[in-house]
């Protein structure tokens, strides 16, 4: 069954799109309008759409805005822009986003057909790509290959790198990379490769190997827009560079940002779609110059490490780690960081392994050299007391108990190390807490702003994400995980359960309900209301006050 959703706040156009498409020859079962975005929002959360055609000029809510609300919740739904011939420059920055293709105003059949029988067909026809041995043969090719990886590692790991190393390594890789007017960023995707492919047998040494060979590959063409390139990292990661075209617009940033989490959802539905492959996207911020990529791989490379952290997250933004107080992670010796990472994700198997580890270290330094012993327990203790300022405020008696200075007072080196596990413990039950703590924080921060501004029928993720100040991918993955709830049904609901009290004990006319709530549109309104009560607002209030 084919759905397509129709967005445009003339009703005249719509309509008339409505009314061909449905007598066309492209086996179309239904096709949903919508007069602006934020009725096209909840037709989407509604129902499973094939296809969105969306006008890019409208009131409120723009084509642009729509579709990044859309990218957010459903990145893989395709869409076909709509644009007058003066505003065809909304029509670039949509296919930047992602767009299918678009159409120019006023809409002609043929073309009309043409664009939307083109996006069903490539819809239907999303094969899988089939893992191919690369050619040993190919001596030359191969070793091409490899100077040019061998490039891109140094062009991403060296510091040091003079105006003519730059222009000689762009040159070895031959890629579309520019040395300026661009943004630039990495995002470092790790493979899990204990599963892949669709042949269901287990994954051999050389499976993995073909696997990460084909995932290159694809990843080289899905970043193609963005005049990506990727490359082998160490162990089961890959590393892609990529550019976004520099603007001297104000708001340059958040249509980047957009862009960031596109190609994020781009990478994890290709590599699924087309080797069967989980991965985990770290993205690392954006910088306009060449010389900081080093520094943004670090970045992408401690935003991958908190999958560990967030394992059902699959994207994950350097961005949101540094808002959160994790940047500190890469600062550290990587001992006493595997601690605060078995600490956090509450892995009690990995932290007894990783302390025992310590305490081992510890115990041997104690007998050589009884100035290291303490340097490398200071560094040890304050960086775990550390934790608690990371993720809570100074304001728990807790705190102070764990304070080194109070609780290893006048002990003596064995005893230090003999309690640094009673230590690690209750601080650990402490951190857990104050996570915890913090977290509800946030969400019933995103709480308190949605029962201040659901009347707004102009409300947006993006709004609620700013509140609280961050990316809006995150905001809607913890209030998911707190809440089991996605925020936007919450906000649903929220109306809803006001238009059931002023329902209930007011006169107010439907249509004064409808704009109290949210909603802009009565008729929209009513669809809302009955899904979520199973009948219209006329029949609940007969109900409620028993006429």
């Amino acid at each position: 069954m084919v759905k397509i959703l129709v967005v445009d706040d003339e009703p005249t156009v719509s309509t008339g799109i409505k009314s061909y498409l449905m007598r066309s020859e492209l086996g179309i079962d239904h096709v949903e309008t919508a007069s602006n975005g934020f009725e096209a929002l909840d037709c989407l959360r509604m129902d499973t759409y094939d296809l969105v055609l969306t006008d890019i000029q409208m009131g409120m809510m723009n084509g642009i805005e729509l579709m990044e609300a859309i990218l957010l919740e459903q990145p893989h739904l395709p869409v076909i822009v709509i644009s007058a011939h003066e505003k065809f420059d909304f029509a670039k920055r949509a296919l930047r986003l992602g767009a299918k293709d678009y159409l120019i105003k006023p809409v002609e059949l043929d073309e009309l057909m043409r664009v939307v029988g083109k996006a069903l067909q490539e819809k239907k026809e999303l094969g899988r790509l089939t893992l191919q041995r690369p050619d040993v043969g190919a001596t030359q090719d191969v070793l091409l290959l490899k100077k040019r990886h061998e490039a891109l590692i140094e062009l991403v790991t060296e510091t040091d790198l003079q105006d003519k190393d730059y222009e000689d390594l762009l040159r070895e890789i031959g890629s579309s990379l520019k040395d300026q007017g661009h943004w630039y960023g990495i995002a470092a995707v790790h493979l899990n490769l204990s599963k892949g492919g669709f042949s269901n047998q287990e994954i051999t040494l050389m499976d993995r190997k073909l696997l990460k060979y084909a995932s290159v590959n694809i990843l080289e063409e899905s970043l193609s827009d963005w005049c990506g390139v990727a490359f082998y990292g160490f162990g089961n990661q890959l590393v892609c560079v990529i550019q976004l075209e520099a603007t001297d617009s104000v708001d340059a940033r958040l249509p980047m940002n957009s862009q960031l989490n596109l190609i994020g959802q781009t990478i994890i539905f290709n590599l699924k779609q087309y080797l069967n492959v989980d991965v985990t996207v770290g993205m690392s911020t954006l910088s306009l110059d060449l010389s900081m990529l080093p520094r943004l791989m670090e970045e992408a490379n401690a935003a991958i490490e908190w999958r560990k952290l967030h394992p059902d997250n699959h994207v994950l933004y350097y961005e949101d780690m540094s808002a959160l107080g994790n940047m500190r992670m890469i600062e550290w010796a990587d001992k006493v960081e595997e601690l605060v990472l078995h600490m956090k994700t509450v892995d009690e198997v990995q932290l007894s392994q990783e302390l025992q580890s310590a305490v081992k270290i510890l115990s041997n330094l104690s007998t050589h050299s009884e100035g290291l012993f303490h340097s490398c327990f200071g560094l040890l203790v304050y960086r775990l007391y550390g934790l608690l300022f990371d993720n809570g405020q100074e304001s728990s008696s807790n705190f102070r108990q764990f304070d080194p200075d109070v609780y290893f007072r006048g002990m003596e080196i064995s005893r230090k190390v003999a309690s640094l596990h009673a230590y690690v413990q209750g601080l650990s039950e402490v951190i857990q807490a104050c996570i915890s703590e913090r977290d509800q924080t946030v969400v019933s921060r995103i709480s308190a702003y949605i029962y201040n501004h659901y009347g707004n029928h102009e409300l947006k993720i993006q709004d609620i994400a700013g509140e609280v100040h961050f990316s809006a991918a995150y905001v809607s993955y913890l209030f998911k995980r707190e809440t089991n709830k996605n925020v936007w049904d919450f906000v649903s609901e929220v109306r809803i359960e006001e238009a059931k009290r002023l329902l209930a004990v007011t006169d107010l006319k439907r249509y004064e309900i409808s704009y109290q709530v949210g909603y802009q549109s009565p008729e929209h309104f009513s669809r809302m209301f009955k899904r979520f009560i199973g009948i219209s607002p006329a029949d609940y209030r007969k109900e409620i006050r028993g006429n």
